[in-house]
């Protein structure tokens, strides 16, 4: 390519993001504030994509501005580093079934009825809903993608299960958790992270010490897993609670992608009439779900480290 030809590229791509940025605020300068190799962040994305997390996660209204800001440019971070790795093997933009079911399950959790609905709803918080169907679709295919690569590497021990299955009562406890994951370069400081980390949740709370600290996606939703049977949990995960009584945290559980700490927000005992076959059917995509997920983390860290990120 000439050097004419790459100015012109390079005029084009600022003018874009001009025009792309002109119906924000004639008074509001726009800036770059991140630069992940060729992919840009600019403070009009931040702010939009503070509007997106806020109107999808009602647990962030208690929460300042300004930390929400902080976790919506980590979002788009990670966002832009999973878009960069997916491209080299993938064709955005197509359709894909998978995506238009995660968009109904994320506006059911919200209790919107329809797509229609769905789409007002986003006019309302001047969100474009294409833009949104961008973002969950480079979420879907990452998923898919770390599906495709590490399933061959899963293992699930189903006759451990099984025994699970048996031994349960006819009432079984049920956790609703959030959780935290948090990274480290060596062990002292795994020990200095965790003293911060536990400071901080006593001065600011569990939820908010997430976004602050929580490397995994689930950070998005202030670390919600959601209710998990206790029979699910892993012997390495339970035995990492101190109790099981509302409001405690987990000691540290070290997991390949990091170190996870676990809250209890509440608890229930329900009567059971199990059926096997599903019961076993939940434990196997429970633990499935689990092992991606530290693969995916594995993967997005490697990546990460190859990239140039540069913050201004």
């Amino acid at each position: 390519m000439s050097v004419l030809n790459k100015i012109s590229l390079l005029f084009i791509f600022y003018l874009m993001i001009i025009i792309t940025c002109s119906s924000y605020s004639l008074s509001k300068e726009v800036n770059i504030v991140v630069k992940i190799d060729d992919e840009i962040i600019t403070n009009v994305d931040v702010e939009n994509e503070y509007k997106y997390l806020t109107a999808l996660n009602v647990s962030f209204k208690d929460i300042e501005k300004e930390k929400i800001l902080n976790l919506s440019k980590k979002s788009l971070i990670r966002e832009k580093i999973k878009k960069i790795e997916l491209i080299k093997y993938y064709e955005l933009d197509k359709k894909n079934e998978t995506i238009d079911n995660m968009i109904s399950s994320i506006y059911k959790n919200i209790g919107l009825n329809s797509l229609a609905e769905f789409k007002n709803y986003l006019n309302s918080q001047n969100l474009n809903f294409e833009d949104i169907y961008k973002k969950i679709e480079i979420e879907t295919v990452w998923n898919q993608m770390i599906y495709s690569r590490f399933k061959e590497k899963v293992v699930i021990n189903e006759e451990n299960l099984k025994k699970k299955i048996m031994n349960n009562n006819e009432k079984t406890e049920s956790f609703l958790l959030y959780e935290l994951i948090f990274d480290f370069k060596n062990r002292e400081e795994i020990d200095n992270k965790y003293e911060q980390i536990l400071k901080n949740i006593k001065t600011e709370g569990f939820k908010k010490t997430v976004i602050k600290y929580s490397v995994v996606d689930s950070k998005n939703k202030s670390g919600l897993v959601g209710w998990v049977k206790k029979n699910a949990l892993s012997d390495r995960i339970k035995d990492g609670f101190v109790s099981f009584d509302i409001g405690e945290v987990s000691e540290p559980i070290n997991l390949p992608s990091g170190v996870l700490l676990l809250k209890i927000e509440d608890k229930k005992l329900e009567n059971i009439s199990i059926d096997k076959d599903k019961e076993l059917e939940k434990l196997v995509k429970f633990e499935l779900n689990n092992q991606l997920n530290n693969y995916s983390t594995m993967l997005f860290n490697k990546v990460k480290k190859e990239i140039v990120i540069n913050e201004y």
